[in-house]
């Protein structure tokens, strides 16, 4: 008789075998950082497993395959624990998926590229879209489409990134550089260029989303742009053909935008960002009405700084 069958709402806690328990092939994680690992051994060699994993009997009776806790079940083996104290549970494979990914983004030491493989494994073997994921996880579809997004970068890049969005600029790539980075996908060398100068000179998420839009619009001027320094990157979105004559362009390159124009050019990123494709029906009016706003007061203020010029 299978010991969990008190079903898939009661806590069973029992102690098992170590060798009775098997991993989980489909386990989103696959990789264990082996001094960590070490670390926790350690650590359970002298205090015990305090917290049980939890496991889901398999047909034989005998065995049981981890759901959550693998990390906590290896460094047991390592330790030479013989049992081990683990919640039995009935759960399905949809719930084992997610319980398993849910807990891999709880850790702190599992870096973003971690993180959007696992969504992304998660995602195609339960046929779910972006925001199905999201409503599992308890998060936002934006936080899912971002980790997500870190796949269409470069390897060498992906791997980088790390997860410290709220810290001061110290040249690590987070995912907000990560996120405009992946308008170069078509220019590996212009993005290389860009990570090193990220690196280097430790710009942050907005200085980088200028250098981006920068590079993309004056393709034609990418080493100067590349050379330039940050203060003064919005001026290659004025210096655009089409926006006055030669003379008046090259007079005026050198200087950097005032701080109501820059502020108005640091507003782009935001509608940049918008994914149409991702919102309801309903979140699309609302964004048609407040986008029909925003043009209004756009057009207020073009009239009446055109009406200031000529006077």
């Amino acid at each position: 008789m299978h010991p969990a069958s008190g079903g898939a709402v009661s806590l069973n806690v029992q102690l098992i075998p170590i060798a009775h328990i098997v991993e989980d092939p489909e386990q989103p994680r696959k990789q264990l950082d082996e001094e960590s690992l070490r670390g926790l051994a350690d650590s359970i060699r002298q205090h015990g497993l305090l917290n049980p994993i939890t496991v889901t009997p398999l047909p034989d009776a005998r065995r049981y395959r981890i759901v959550t806790g693998e990390r906590r079940w290896r460094a047991a083996q390592m330790a030479r624990l013989e049992t081990i104290p683990c919640i039995v549970r009935e759960v399905d494979a949809d719930a084992r998926l997610t319980e398993q990914l849910i807990e891999n983004l709880q850790r702190e030491d599992l870096q973003p590229l971690e993180k959007a493989r696992a969504i992304q494994h998660v995602r195609q073997s339960l046929n779910l879209t972006n925001r199905e994921v999201a409503r599992r996880l308890g998060l936002s579809e934006r936080t899912i489409s971002e980790w997500l997004g870190l796949l269409d970068l470069p390897e060498e890049i992906g791997v980088a990134v790390v997860s410290s969005p709220n810290r001061p600029a110290n040249g690590q790539i987070t995912g907000k550089h990560a996120r405009h980075l992946r308008q170069l996908n078509e220019n590996p060398e212009l993005q290389s260029a860009v990570v090193e100068r990220i690196r280097e000179e430790h710009l942050t998420s907005e200085a980088t989303a200028n250098l981006v839009r920068a590079l993309k619009q004056r393709p034609d001027r990418a080493q100067e742009i590349l050379d330039t320094p940050a203060e003064h990157l919005l001026r290659f979105f004025r210096d655009m053909p089409g926006t006055g004559s030669e003379e008046a362009r090259v007079e005026g390159a050198s200087m950097p935008f005032c701080p109501v124009a820059q502020r108005v050019l640091e507003f782009r990123p935001v509608l940049e960002e918008v994914n149409v494709e991702s919102l309801s029906h309903p979140e699309l009016r609302q964004l048609e009405d407040a986008l029909t706003a925003l043009q209004m007061t756009v057009r207020e203020l073009l009239t009446r700084c055109k009406s200031r010029l000529e006077a």
